[in-house]
This record gives C-alpha cells, sequence and structure tokens, in this order.
C-alpha cells in the first residue's frame, strides 16, 4: 500500500551556529527596545509585550543575524526557487512574554510565510503550536489513524515546537498557531516576522 502525503504545509527549522556570541547582546537590545516603548501593541498576545514592527528595515543586531538567517534558508535552491530574494518585503517585532503570558490562536494574512527566532527561552518557556488546517474538515480521519502513521506523515489536529535559543522556523502565513503559557521563572524573548514574496518569484 502506497501512502502519498499530499498538499504538505511547509515547517523549516534551522540553527544558529556559535548563538552564545549572540545571545547576551540580543537580550540586552530587547529590553532596551521595550524601555523605548514600554506600552508595545497588543496582537495575538496575551500579557507580554509586542514591538512595532519596525526592526527588519534598520540596522540593528536582531535584524543582521535574522534577516540573514532568513535568506540562508530562502535562497537555498534545493528547497525553494526564489527568483530575486532582494524584492521580499519583510516585517519584523520583538516579543517578550513574562511567566504566565502566551500568545493565542491567530495567523499572519497578507504575507506568504511567516516565521520565529528564539532568543532567550527555558523549558517551559511556551511551546509553538500549530494547528491542522484540516482539523473542522477532517477530524474523524485524523483520529481514526494509526499512531504510528500519524507520527510520521503528522496527521494530527496539533503539532508542537520547542522554543530553543539560536533556532529560527519558518511557515506559511496562513498556519494557524498559538504560543503556549510561559510556564519558566523568567521572560522569554522571541523576534517574529513576515515576509511577502509577490514580487520575488517571477
Amino acid at each position: 500500500m502506497n501512502i502519498l502525503p499530499v498538499f504538505p504545509s511547509l515547517i523549516i527549522r534551522e540553527k544558529i551556529e556559535d548563538y552564545d556570541k549572540y545571545k547576551d547582546e540580543l537580550i540586552l537590545y530587547s529590553y532596551q527596545q521595550q524601555k523605548i516603548d514600554p506600552s508595545g501593541v497588543n496582537k495575538s498576545n496575551e500579557g507580554g509585550w509586542h514591538s512595532q514592527s519596525r526592526y527588519a528595515n534598520s540596522q540593528n543586531p536582531i535584524s543582521s543575524i535574522v534577516i540573514n538567517l532568513i535568506k540562508s534558508i530562502l535562497n537555498n535552491k534545493n528547497v525553494f526557487n526564489i527568483k530575486n530574494l532582494s524584492k521580499a518585503k519583510i516585517n519584523m517585532w520583538i516579543n517578550i512574554n513574562k511567566p504566565g503570558d502566551y500568545n493565542s490562536r491567530h495567523n499572519h494574512p497578507g504575507s506568504d510565510l511567516s516565521g520565529v527566532f528564539w532568543v532567550k527561552s527555558l523549558q517551559k518557556s511556551g511551546n509553538l503550536t500549530f494547528y491542522s488546517p484540516n482539523v473542522m474538515t477532517q477530524i474523524q480521519q485524523i483520529n481514526s489513524t494509526k499512531e504510528e502513521i500519524g507520527k510520521k506523515l503528522f496527521i494530527t489536529p496539533t503539532f508542537q515546537i520547542e522554543p530553543l535559543e539560536g533556532v529560527i522556523v519558518l511557515f506559511p502565513s496562513d498556519l494557524s498557531h498559538a504560543v503556549q503559557k510561559n510556564n519558566s521563572d523568567e521572560d522569554r524573548i522571541s523576534v517574529s516576522f513576515n515576509i511577502d514574496l509577490r514580487n520575488c518569484v517571477t
């Protein structure tokens, strides 16, 4: 019997090399930005601090690292066929979730790819949870699939990724997701972003 994993949602995970060299600077910069604009904005965040989306187009330690990671992934010709990545539009913001804070379920309309880079995260600081786009229409099939097949082909109602420092994750912007409650004793810091590829693939 052949099982064909048709129409998958492509989620890409990559880790920066020697992240310890950058960690302290990125943490310090994130807190400096919070002091400059302590109210931030309210989006999907339940508690916590969500900055303005202004960090992709300025010279700062976060954009230099995260944008280089994004470019490295999207320039991989074994995965993508992007003609001119320089035409991509990127917006980027910083998140600081205190203990008890979380992000409710949402997606990112108006962009093609979204992602997150974890600056600071401890165990139990809140998994990134994706929700199957088929859960409403295929829930009986999902629940009746054998566990080993479900794990192998990701036929599950949800899929979770543990936040690890120095790791970046890219995913389709329309894929519904949430950030679970920070159950650690320290802040969880991340950088999120949206990528518009409309001018890059033709």
